[in-house]
């Protein structure tokens, strides 16, 4: 018996879990980079901190997607899923 064989369910829905997790943390930080770089200039006397503001909710958005999803996404799923155009 292979060791793939051998995983409980618990212990592949977790996997799938933390590989979406990374998957939407990953997708939404690249768009906020490629908003960052691409789109219009940022608003207010401190780009920097808006930029790292724009890029730690797209990673802590897309981390901890349940959450994330039930307060803002429920209002606006493609904005959810393609923040932060």
């Amino acid at each position: 018996m292979t060791q793939a064989a051998a995983l409980t369910a618990r212990e592949r829905s977790l996997r799938v879990f933390v590989a979406v997790s990374f998957g939407f943390a990953a997708w939404r930080v690249l768009l906020a980079l490629a908003y960052l770089a691409f789109g219009p200039p940022l608003p207010g006397d401190l780009p920097l901190t808006e930029a790292f503001f724009l890029l730690s909710k797209a990673f802590l958005g897309g981390l901890f997607w349940p959450i994330s999803l039930a307060i803002e996404g429920w209002r606006n799923p493609l904005g959810w899923i393609f923040y932060p155009w």
